[in-house]
C-alpha cells in the first residue's frame, strides 16, 4: 500500500477512537453528575388573584372601537357624529 494510504487510514482511526472516547467520557460525567445532584424542581409560584368580572354596563372594547371610528370619520368629514353610523367594522 501507499504509505500517504495507510497513514490517513491511521489518523482517521485515531481521530474516530478520540472522538467515541471524548463522547463516552461525556456520558459518564453525566450521568455521574445526574446521580450527584439530583433535579429539583422550583416552588410553584402563588397564584395572583383573579380580577372581579367588569360590570354589564360597561362598554366593551367593540363599543368603543365603533365610538372612536365614529368620531374620527366624522372629524375628517367635517360633519357632525350624529350623521354617520358605522354598520360593520373588521379587523385586517
Amino acid at each position: 500500500m501507499n504509505d500517504a494510504l495507510l497513514t490517513s487510514i491511521t489518523v482517521s482511526g485515531i481521530a474516530i477512537l478520540v472522538i467515541f472516547l471524548v463522547l463516552t467520557i461525556l456520558i459518564f460525567t453525566i450521568k455521574l453528575l445526574v446521580h450527584l445532584l439530583p433535579y429539583k424542581a422550583p416552588p410553584p409560584q402563588p397564584r395572583k388573584a383573579q380580577q372581579p368580572p367588569a360590570p354589564q354596563n360597561a362598554p366593551s372594547d367593540v363599543d368603543t372601537d365603533i365610538a372612536v371610528i365614529t368620531s374620527v370619520m366624522a372629524s375628517h368629514l367635517s360633519r357632525t357624529p350624529g350623521n354617520h353610523q358605522v354598520i360593520n367594522v373588521q379587523s385586517r
